[in-house]
Formats: structure tokens, C-alpha cells, sequence
């Protein structure tokens, strides 16, 4: 696996990137429109009344707090996508994955920095700790417990974006076991996590599943995923490979669970919108100063919160492609070349 300068690859993955960038700028300029005002990187514009939209873009004690759920859907993507692609013929570079692991120990040692200096040592903890779901809201379970409705659905959604997608690109769907380690590793995590988090597991989860200000919340997070997280890795990988014009369908028992599993999805989903719209979301979401009548539009909703997991995002993306060149190395041997430090497969 590694970069081929090829037109029509690059020519056709970077529209994925075209996505996010659309999303955020769209976004901008509903919330400049609404705060009518150009710049508002000084603006207050956190459904909370408290944070600017700077702070909003670099929440980094709310980052921190959500990494259990990035690590989880990161481990579901990148076992997903190995799972439905071939194992690569080119060797993987080393110093590319080394660039890789060095962004995301960037990434988190500034954001570590940035959350005890301005958000403090206490808002961190809460975040970390799974004790704090938003500034005035310390809960059981914390951001974990108001995700979970979002991470179970991603576990249905997921594979079967993947597997659109390398359809609409053109990339081969081939079935195999290299990314199964993963794809239990991420049920396990989430096992895990629910059950450490919270002194009743099983009444938590329940809960969360009745309650409509989680599932509001968790049809907000998969408004999210699609448009500003999965582009970033997706974009990156599909360039990693040549297009074959392969638009095969996938025939059998595995087509049946992926239109089993886009099915279970949809009505999960709707499950989820028709109990937030009976509620109210306006009324379920907090009431800024700001806001007319105390009450935000779901698009503010929406809008907002794209930037309060810009952080979130890159580091799904990072971890995600790190996930994805680890089960290349079935061998690794070091040698130099070029001036170029190289990983190896051992049938390269």
C-alpha cells in the first residue's frame, strides 16, 4: 500500500474531501446569517451560551472525553473496509505510517494542553472520567452513555457504507477475515466501556434507548458521521488504491446481512427522529441567552455542532488509516531504500 500518482485515482477520491470542507462552510454561513454577523470566531455560538465558536472548534476537554467513541467506530471502519478490500500488493511505507502515529500523539498532547489550561483540570477529568455530558451536566455514564444510541447504530451503518462506497468508486469488494480482529475488538470495547461505565449496565442501556433527549442527540451524531468523519479516512484509502471499474454485486449470505443490517438501520433511525420530533427537539436541547424564546432550530443544531467535533473527526480519520496498515505487515522486515525507510509484506 502507498501513494500512486495516478490521475483518474486522485481525480476521483478527492471529491470525498469535497464533502466535509461543503458541510463546515455551509454550515458558517447559516450561523453567520443567524448571528448576522460575518465573523464569528468570537461569536458565542454553543448551544451551551458559553463558548465562541473558536473555543467551539477546539473543545478539546469535550474531545478527550469522547475518544472511547472514536476508538470504537475507528476499530468498526477499519475492520469494515479490510474486511471488503484485497490485501495490498505495494509494500506500506514506514514513514508513512510513522507520520501517522506522530499526528495523532501531536493531536492529543495539544489537546490535553489546550483542556487543562482553558477549559480547566476539573472540566477534563468529568470529560474523561465519563462523568460530564456537556458544561452544566454531570450524569452517570457521561458522554459515553449520551453516544451510546449513535455507536450501537454505527455498527449497522458502517459496513454498509463502506461497501457503497468502494462500489460507487469502482474498487474491488473482496471478502476476507483481515479485519474480523478488529470488528470484535470494537464489540468488545463497547461491551466493556458500558459496563464500566455505569453501575447498572443493562438498566443504563435501556434507559438511554427511552429517554429522547439521548436519542435526539443520537440522531444529531449520525446527521454528523456520514458528512465530516468518514470522507476524511475514506478519501485517503481510496486513493491508496487503482480503480478496476469492478461494480460487482456482492451475492449470498453477505449481501443479505448488509441489506439486513441497512434495513435495521433505517428503522433504528427512524425510531430515533420520530421520538426527538414528538419531544421537541428545540426543548430538548439546552436554551442560550442567545437563542429567540430561549429555544435553537435543528439546523442550528446541526450547524454547531459540526464544529464542536472537528477535533473528534480528525483523530477518527488518523487512528482509522493507523488501524488499516497494521494487519498489512503479516511480516515486517526494515531495510533502506532510496533514503527511505519501507514496511514490508512478506509476499511483496
Amino acid at each position: 500500500m502507498r501513494f500512486v500518482p495516478a490521475g483518474e485515482n486522485v481525480g476521483s477520491a478527492r471529491w470525498l474531501l469535497l464533502v466535509p470542507l461543503a458541510t463546515y462552510l455551509l454550515s458558517y454561513l447559516f450561523l453567520a446569517a443567524y448571528h448576522g454577523r460575518l465573523w464569528l470566531w468570537t461569536t458565542v455560538v454553543h448551544e451551551s451560551g458559553r463558548y465562541t465558536l473558536f473555543e467551539t472548534t477546539f473543545y478539546a476537554s469535550h474531545f478527550l472525553g469522547h475518544t472511547p467513541v472514536l476508538i470504537t467506530i475507528a476499530l468498526l471502519f477499519a475492520g469494515s473496509w479490510l474486511t471488503m478490500t484485497p490485501a495490498p500488493e505495494q509494500p506500506i511505507s514506514g514513514r508513512w505510517t510513522a507520520v501517522v502515529i506522530a499526528l495523532i500523539c501531536l493531536l492529543l498532547a495539544v489537546s490535553v494542553v489546550i483542556a487543562v489550561s482553558h477549559f480547566g483540570l476539573d472540566d477534563t477529568l468529568d470529560f474523561l472520567c465519563q462523568h460530564k455530558q456537556r458544561p452544566d451536566l454531570l450524569v452517570e455514564g457521561g458522554s459515553w452513555n449520551l453516544h451510546l444510541p449513535s455507536t450501537t447504530l454505527q455498527f449497522l451503518l458502517i459496513p454498509v457504507i463502506v461497501w457503497v462506497t468502494r462500489r460507487l468508486f469502482c474498487r474491488p469488494i473482496v471478502w476476507s477475515r483481515r479485519g474480523v480482529v478488529w470488528l470484535v475488538a470494537a464489540a468488545a470495547i463497547a461491551t466493556a466501556i458500558t459496563g464500566l461505565a455505569n453501575t447498572q449496565p443493562l438498566t443504563a442501556v435501556a434507559g438511554v434507548w427511552c429517554d429522547p433527549r439521548y436519542l435526539a442527540h443520537s440522531v444529531r451524531e449520525v446527521a454528523t458521521f456520514p458528512l465530516t468523519y468518514y470522507p476524511l479516512p475514506m478519501a485517503v484509502l481510496l486513493f491508496l488504491e487503482r480503480p478496476t471499474g469492478n461494480r460487482r454485486l456482492t451475492g449470498g449470505a453477505v449481501h443479505s446481512a448488509l441489506i439486513a443490517a441497512a434495513v435495521l438501520f433505517l428503522i433504528g433511525f427512524g425510531y430515533q427522529v420520530v421520538i426527538s420530533l414528538v419531544n421537541d427537539v428545540g426543548s430538548l436541547a439546552q436554551h442560550p441567552d442567545f437563542a429567540p424564546g430561549g429555544k435553537l432550530s435543528i439546523a442550528y443544531l446541526l450547524s454547531s455542532h459540526y464544529f464542536e467535533h472537528v477535533l473528534d473527526s480528525l483523530f477518527f480519520a488518523l487512528l482509522t488509516l493507523l488501524l488499516v496498515a497494521i494487519p498489512g505487515r503479516d511480516v515486517i522486515s526494515a531495510r533502506h531504500s532510496d533514503s527511505k525507510f519501507e514496511i514490508r509484506n512478506s509476499n511483496s
